[in-house]
């Protein structure tokens, strides 16, 4: 071999040797600084006295899957779910120091941390001391102000001429023993608008009946605990024997009041450092895990109502949120926890005329993973009007086993169609109009005022910058001004960078936001909810 082809042979194998060690320094970069969600051991410690000088702790793992925004999975979701298993593991060790105690995180098994790392959850403060006047404290205050309601207590069950159970909620009976009026108005009781809100789903299982807790509410259990109230036993399964044991009479709530729907109110997020934003696994959790209203039983289809000649012909100022929310929970109604995965593949807003059948229509097409295979569900929801109140039972159903049949829209050939791509149509109100403003912002008061779902839904959009663009560049504004630093690659950067009110400093979190500006705080996981709505439905 000549000098010259040993000269190129190591020149080649030196250029591989550093592109290899620049893809393993890339790569670890990207593992590394990847944004995790981080976890405040602290602020879920459950502090009681043992009765002499010396105290106990454990952590309050249903209130930090819930303040987390975690998804709580059923039995037969655990092992989907090996994260969550990770943090039920943990356990506080209460340990005299000095003149108070120390706190700190133990697991009986491996550490969790690099499995909670791989799933995006990083723990912190797991160890820290307290004095002895503030554990005092801590255990005075829990003992005072927690009042357990063990929910299983307030469900009665009914058989049916087929055989079959069901189950209802005892509401006075809850709301008694949780000490709030029954009559209260919701729009200024909290308490009261949580415990309206909760419902009770029973399904028929092999081993029984699976019974859990449902809520319209997606803040319930932050409410309640507002109030002091905490629900316990929130999912279980009751064998026939035991279903009859709670044969009984549900009283329901007299002279119910309608409250107005509530932007849900947020936790600590973190920024997003890529053009489409991620949504959160759960987005709104519950004693259940669920977020919405859901009945004991589905038609597989609902009759379609008479023409409205009141209908709503474009969505522009429509709140979309009340009748997606409807589509979610009809489609959740029929599927239970069958659901590996469900991605919305087409949504569309059809506008009829004299010889349509209805007004308008609102269509949302989805692909829905199960474990048998794939099949896609088209959801109608007619005659929408300007008020709100969807549920799930003014939805229509249809199940196709193939894309092409499910994305068809003959029958709407005599209807005007707008495809709602990212989630909103073009509206001629908004033609010419640009999302932004002179200094490049979507909402610029998001930093001092709370954004509602009506104008967020409104953004004037364009078939390339879709709503849901939008709306991830209308959250990430917001740690933008805060001065977060995102990475050199990221489109956000890109694009801020170019106003000279952007001067980044650092890591920017939710918290370190809502400590500058309160505001945020509740902004941010409103459009996090919106953006769950448009790609997941």
């Amino acid at each position: 071999m000549s000098n010259a082809s040993i000269r190129r042979l190591i020149g080649g194998l030196g250029t591989a040797l550093i592109m290899l060690i620049c893809a393993v320094v890339i790569g670890a970069h990207f593992l590394t600084g990847r944004s995790l969600q981080r976890i405040d051991v602290s602020e879920y410690a459950v502090v009681k006295s043992d009765g002499a000088d010396g105290y106990t702790a454990e952590l309050d793992v249903d209130r930090l899957i819930t303040m987390e925004r975690l998804h709580n999975p059923t039995e037969t979701e655990k092992a989907l779910y090996p994260e969550i298993a990770a943090i039920k593991g943990l356990a506080l060790r209460v340990t005299p120091k000095g003149d108070g105690f120390e706190l700190e995180t133990v697991t009986a098994g491996t550490d969790p941390t690099a499995l909670l790392r791989k799933n995006g959850l990083r723990l912190i403060n797991t160890k820290w001391t307290m004095s002895k006047a503030e554990m005092a404290a801590a255990a005075g205050e829990q003992a005072a102000e927690s009042k357990d309601l063990t929910f299983s207590n307030y469900v009665r069950t009914a058989r049916g001429e087929n055989g079959a159970y069901t189950a209802a909620l005892d509401y006075q009976s809850l709301f008694r023993d949780a000490g709030v009026d029954p009559t209260a108005d919701p729009n200024t009781n909290r308490a009261a608008k949580a415990l309206r809100s909760l419902d009770v789903i029973c399904q028929k299982t092999e081993n029984g009946y699976r019974i859990q807790t449902a809520s319209t509410l997606p803040t319930v259990k932050e409410d309640l605990m507002t109030a002091g109230i905490r629900l316990m036993h929130t999912q279980w399964t009751w064998t026939e024997a035991e279903m009859e044991a709670h044969l009984g009479t549900a009283t329901p709530l007299e002279a119910p009041v309608t409250a107005a729907p509530e932007t849900p109110v947020p936790e600590t997020p973190a920024p997003e450092t890529s053009e489409t934003p991620a949504p959160e696994t759960s987005a709104l959790a519950t004693p259940s895990g669920t977020d919405h209203d859901v009945p004991d039983t589905t038609p597989e289809t609902s009759a379609a109502p008479a023409r409205n000649t009141d209908a709503i012909d474009s969505l522009y100022g429509f709140d979309q949120t009340e009748v997606r929310k409807a589509i979610r929970a009809a489609k959740e109604q029929k599927y239970g926890a069958k659901i590996d995965a469900s991605e919305i593949l087409y949504n569309c807003f059809a506008v009829g005329n004299d010889q349509t059948a209805h007004g308008n229509v609102f269509r949302i097409v989805y692909k829905i993973t199960l474990s048998s295979g794939s099949e896609y569900l088209v959801a109608d929801v007619y005659d929408l009007e300007s008020e709100t109140g969807y549920k799930a039972d003014d939805v229509k159903l249809t199940v196709e086993t193939s894309r092409t049949a499910a994305k068809n829209t003959d029958d709407l050939k005599d209807y005007k169609l707008y495809t709602l791509e990212g989630g909103s149509m073009v509206f001629p109100e908004n033609k010419d109009k640009s999302p932004f403003d002179k200094d490049g912002l979507v909402k610029a008061k998001s930093l001092s005022e709370s954004l509602s779902y009506d104008e967020l839904w409104d953004i004037p959009a364009t078939e390339e910058m879709t709503l849901l663009k939008l709306l991830g560049y209308a959250r990430n504004e917001m740690f933008a001004r805060g001065g977060h630093k995102f990475s050199d690659t990221s489109n956000y950067y890109k694009y801020f960078k170019q106003f000279s009110w952007y001067k980044p400093t650092g890591k920017v979190t939710a918290d370190d936001l809502a400590k500058m500006y309160p505001s945020t705080k509740k902004n941010i996981t409103t459009i996090k909810f919106l953006e769950t709505l448009i790609k997941e439905g």
